[in-house]
């Protein structure tokens, strides 16, 4: 919508004169009262939603859009980061993988390793509970076609098959996503992908929405113009937990943690967004601390860290997304990241 209403100004400026200024005055005014009526509680605006829903959709899309926009923008707000000597990275994990602290709450888990990422099976689940790998700059983002279906994994007891979702009213949900793998990993780190050990029950809403445009967002521009980015990712589960007709269990909500490492610097971005997440909701309002995501998964992330510096690094949230604007300039203009 953003490149949509800044072609629409381009044509403005292309008026000129009075006529111009009075489209460009319409134009601001109509993204003005968007962000108010994005703003408003639903009860005002559900009247709406009731008698013209095309309005109310249009209002609420281009509301969005600019608050996204604003918080992409990152000007404000502090990071959640910690000074490092370096020596934490790894191919597909920073800091260790996810170590478990209680067994009785969520099983033992089981270590896959594919080409381009590493997963934490739970046979009693029957989902990851965890999904690690690395993001980084590429010089061109590659992606082959997707594959046409998803295969049972053979190195599970569990074996979930692609059948086990149909008509199930959930998507087969990736944790290490199809577009970010297949551009860094090439086409057999594509295929692993499409493994049933690699999905989760998701709400269509949120994998087709809040959560594709933050796999994206990871994809095309912190892996790119942050040289690299570690994130684990995966289910919550909370009691009384639902399951799937075939009986996959069903989560509440979903977490990715994502960590950048720079200049002796590590700075880390937790989300948890819930199942039934509205849409049109902001990813910035869904950032949380690591240690929240602790608690709810029984994981201990970034173990390789001394136990001062995980507090310091988890024990509160990021207040902003990272600025990418100023990287990414840099980064085309004189080939170079962070």
């Amino acid at each position: 919508m953003l490149c949509k209403n800044a072609g629409m100004f381009l044509k403005v400026l292309r008026f000129g004169g009075k006529r111009g200024s009075s489209i460009f005055g319409l134009l601001v005014l109509y993204l003005l009262v968007s962000v108010v009526y994005y703003h408003l509680p639903w009860k005002i605006r559900f009247p709406i939603h009731q008698k013209a829903p095309q309005l109310n959709r249009a209002l609420s899309l281009s509301g969005f859009k600019v608050m996204e926009g604003w918080d992409q923008l990152a000007l404000f707000g502090k990071d959640a980061k910690v000074e490092v000597d370096g020596g934490a990275r790894g191919d597909w994990v920073y800091a260790g993988y996810p170590e478990q602290e209680g067994f009785k709450l969520i099983g033992r888990t089981k270590q896959l390793d594919n080409r381009g990422y590493v997963v934490g099976y739970s046979e009693s689940k029957k989902n990851p509970l965890w999904v690690s790998y690395r993001v980084f700059n590429v010089p061109q983002l590659n992606s082959g076609k997707r594959p046409a279906g998803f295969k049972v994994d053979s190195r599970t007891r569990a074996e979930v098959r692609d059948d086990d979702y149909t008509n199930s009213g959930y998507d087969r949900g990736h944790m290490a996503p199809n577009y970010a793998i297949a551009t860094r990993y090439g086409e057999e780190g594509q295929r692993e992908t499409f493994l049933m050990s690699n999905v989760i029950p998701q709400t269509p809403s949120v994998n087709q929405g809040i959560w594709k445009d933050l796999e994206m967002t990871v994809a095309k521009r912190y892996g790119r113009y942050f040289s690299e980015v570690w994130v684990i990712t995966g289910p919550v589960f909370e009691e009384p937990v639902e399951k799937l007709a075939s009986g996959v269990p069903i989560p509440s909500s979903y977490y990715k943690i994502i960590a950048d490492e720079n200049n002796g610097e590590l700075r880390v971005l937790a989300f948890l967004v819930e199942n039934d997440c509205p849409p049109y909701t902001r990813i910035r309002k869904r950032l949380v601390s690591v240690d929240q995501i602790e608690v709810l998964t029984g994981l201990d992330f970034f173990p390789d860290l001394p136990e001062e510096m995980q507090l310091q690094l988890e024990s509160d949230p990021a207040g902003r997304l990272w600025p990418w604007i100023r990287p990414m300039l840099r980064y085309h203009m004189r080939g170079k990241t962070n």
